[in-house]
């Protein structure tokens, strides 16, 4: 595997607007190693542990990063804006961007589960529609270079503030069909909706897990879930499972 746990120059972190980041390292090589829907655990200054974060962009050899603000340790990755910043990966089995050709991709992101998504909708040779879903328009980014891979964008958010008013899971609920693929990456709950849609369908439903990560490695255990009726590490045999049942985080 492919994977470097060396100190690499940060070339920007700014942020993008209500609290959300853009980190970009200078990866060089390991960049091109880099697969959608696998990580970096990111060694942040004044915290014991590091932070994964999923890769956003790949363009050459820099590595972009999308995060938000939500607890001591973003804060602190938050402050660093210059220097070099210690990261282990890429990390994780990713999406799948190979599938039947008589299968139609939907991708599906909710809130900084876009990450993920974006990298993959850059990735994917086929284009169709990506479902979007946030609390508020203040929430959403990325979307001009969405469409500029190709995609059309359908939009929710919870307050009306753009596009559907209420859950993306509400719109998509009319839309899925048993010959679409679904490449999902969101909150637990918008996952467990998704799954109680298709669950009569022969969809295949590729999900990556929001979880909280220690190791990275699957040494710690921290991460476990029970999938499809297996205990599974998020960070080693995921983040990105083929899902057809999901119990609830241990």
């Amino acid at each position: 595997m492919n994977r470097k746990d060396e100190k690499y120059k940060i070339i920007s972190n700014k942020e993008l607007g209500n609290g959300y980041f853009e980190l970009k390292l200078n990866a060089g090589k390991i960049a091109k190693f880099c697969q959608p829907g696998q990580f970096f655990m990111i060694d942040v200054e004044k915290n014991f542990l590091r932070r994964p974060l999923g890769i956003c962009d790949v363009q050459v050899d820099v590595i972009s990063f999308f995060y938000k603000v939500v607890g001591s340790g973003t804060k602190n990755l938050s402050n660093i804006k210059s220097g070099q910043i210690q990261a282990l990966g890429p990390l994780g089995k990713g999406y799948p961007v190979e599938y039947p050709k008589n299968l139609q991709p939907l991708l599906i992101a909710g809130g900084t589960g876009i990450a993920s998504i974006h990298f993959l909708a850059k990735t994917l040779k086929a284009k169709g529609n990506i479902y979007y879903g946030v609390r508020s328009k203040k929430d959403l980014f990325y979307l001009q270079s969405l469409k500029k891979f190709g995609w059309n964008i359908v939009v929710s958010t919870e307050d009306g503030s753009q596009g559907h008013k209420g859950f993306i899971t509400e719109v998509l609920e009319k839309k899925i069909k048993n010959t679409d693929v679904l490449y999902v990456c969101g909150p637990t709950m918008m996952l467990k909706s998704i799954l109680d849609i298709t669950a009569n369908k022969q969809t295949k439903v590729y999900a990556s897990l929001e979880q909280k990560m220690s190791c990275g490695f699957g040494n710690c255990q921290g991460c476990v879930v029970k999938i499809n009726n297996e205990i599974k590490s998020v960070c080693k045999d995921g983040p990105v499972f083929e899902i057809r049942n999901f119990s609830n985080y241990f």
